[in-house]
């Protein structure tokens, strides 16, 4: 009879194995759930400071380079610089095959599904270099295992680099006016932004962490400011009268620092959109520095040439160590807007003269404010459409060239130079460069004091001590020098140039540590973490 009955669907569920199935079913499943989570532990992994970064649940059987996978998925933190410590157990560190069931209650509470275990998450950031050079190769150096991680092709030549390396993640400008945001872990290119006109991008500075970046274009003075998320540019600002070859920017301050061929430091307020002032500083500006915790700058650039007030000949470099505490009144000033400046109107000719005079008997300011309105805020503080902040009359009437400054000085009336001295804390001057090359390439760390810096096509490097203002060592190179990077933590430094080699500097012995080989032409730009 049961082979004549047609069954409802091809597996019956009547049968010796079905009421088997219900018979044993009301006992048998929690009695077997309990058993599959007696098997599994959850591990709660946090910071030092407390903050819970993951919560997993993972066999006991699982070893801990499982865990630190699961902690990449979850946190995004690279299993390679994750260290486990077992929380209240010691520092000793969780090695990747030792297994989680060692780290469970020898007597487990009955009452939970799952033991519970803490561990302890340090960060140790591996050490990684990047070098870019002028056939548009990005490589990715491992300094730890001494090999090339990724090559990233950006098909144009690079000029410029700003590196994210907690989230591996760099921006890149180009000779062809392009600004490239690389995924340096896929080695995918994230977005592509391009500067009006298409022109070759001299500097870059990046926060990835507040999606902001700053680029400083050849031709035509502006510095832009944009917003990584969106891909808008959300400012400009002008007052260069050159191209802006130089930027360093503190975004958590909104603040930045830059640089051009005008010969002229701009200080900016990146979230009033004010140039807060301005100084003449070099014949060309080529690199500065800027660490606004400590209130120090650096730049780097060249001199005047013989008879028009320069600090070294022609064809030599020169580096200045700027005190940006000395400029508290100018920036305090600077943050309310001047609109007695716009209501004054122009004195005419016949007047010109009495009023130079009178300026002149007056000390000038050590500092120009040039103000702007106040920028509506959005999600990142900026207003959401492209604004130009300054105006190039304007900003080219409040520069005091250094050429005039020290011929003012020589005259008595020492305005310009004095408002150049009273941040100037030191000025050093390096080896001389190569005829008619760029003056001088800096790496520096304004925080501990110290600063590397090397003629741009000659053979060597010097270590400078910012606070004494000596030389502390001097690196012979395996080339023409292009580019430096500095890690004073680690004490090495890197160095490239014209024959594509990069060398890796240890600061103590002044010894060369690696050469890492790869580059078929000249290395423009370096990073390291």
């Amino acid at each position: 009879k049961r082979q004549e009955r047609p069954s409802p669907c091809p597996v019956s569920v009547s049968g010796h194995h079905s009421r088997r199935f219900r018979r044993l079913q009301p006992r048998s499943l929690p009695l077997l759930l309990r058993t599959f989570w007696r098997h599994m532990l959850e591990v709660l992994v946090a910071s030092l400071a407390g903050e819970l970064i993951a919560q997993l649940r993972l066999p006991k059987s699982a070893r801990i380079a499982l865990l630190k996978h699961s902690v990449e998925c979850c946190a995004g933190v690279p299993a390679s610089e994750q260290r486990l410590l077992e929380a209240g157990g010691g520092q000793a560190i969780l090695e990747d095959d030792f297994c989680l069931a060692d780290l469970a209650p020898e007597h487990p509470n009955d009452d939970a599904e799952t033991d519970v275990i803490q561990l302890t998450l340090v960060r140790v950031q591996r050490r990684w270099a990047l070098s870019g050079d002028v056939m548009g190769s990005l490589r990715l150096w491992d300094l730890e295992q001494e090999s090339v991680e990724q090559v990233i092709e950006c098909h144009d030549a690079l000029t410029c680099l700003a590196v994210d390396w907690l989230a591996r993640v760099a921006l890149c400008g180009t000779t062809g006016g392009a600004l490239k945001l690389w995924d340096l872990s896929r080695g995918a290119c994230l977005r592509e932004f391009v500067s009006p006109g298409r022109q070759r991008v001299r500097c870059a500075a990046m926060s990835w962490s507040q999606r902001l970046a700053l680029h400083g274009s050849s031709s035509d003075k502006a510095l832009r400011l944009w917003d990584l998320g969106s891909g808008r540019c959300i400012q400009e600002f002008l007052g260069h009268a050159g191209s802006v070859a130089a930027v360093a920017a503190d975004f958590g301050a909104l603040l930045a620092l830059s640089g051009g061929d005008d010969g002229a430091l701009h200080f900016w307020d990146l979230e009033m959109g004010t140039c807060l002032w301005r100084l003449p500083s070099h014949g060309a500006v080529h690199t500065v520095a800027l660490d606004w915790q400590s209130r120090m700058a650096m730049s780097s650039g060249t001199p005047l040439r013989a008879g028009s007030g320069g600090a070294a000949g022609e064809d030599g470099g020169v580096l200045r160590l700027w005190d940006l505490d000395d400029q508290a009144p100018a920036l305090a000033a600077a943050a309310a807007p001047a609109k007695a400046a716009a209501a004054v109107p122009a004195a005419p000719q016949a007047a010109a003269a009495p009023a130079a005079k009178a300026a002149a008997s007056v000390p000038a300011a050590p500092a120009t404010a040039v103000a702007a309105a106040p920028i509506t805020s959005t999600s990142y503080g900026f207003a959401p459409q492209a604004r130009k902040v300054g105006s190039p009359v304007a900003a080219a009437s409040s520069v005091v060239p250094v050429a005039g400054a020290a011929a003012s000085a020589s005259q008595g009336g020492a305005g310009g130079a004095a408002a150049a001295a009273k941040v100037c804390v030191r000025e050093l001057l390096p080896s001389t460069s190569a005829p008619g090359a760029p003056p001088c390439c800096l790496a520096a760390d304004l925080a501990h004091r110290v600063a590397l810096s090397g003629a741009v096509g000659g053979g060597s490097a010097q270590l400078w001590d910012l606070d004494g203002g000596v030389r502390l060592r001097d690196f012979r190179l395996g080339g023409p020098l292009h580019c430096l990077a500095l890690n004073w933590t680690f004490r090495t430094a890197l160095a490239a140039g014209g024959t594509g080699l990069v060398q890796l500097l240890d600061l103590e012995s002044g010894a060369t540590i690696l050469e890492f080989p790869g580059h078929c032409d000249t290395v423009t730009c370096l990073a390291m973490s």
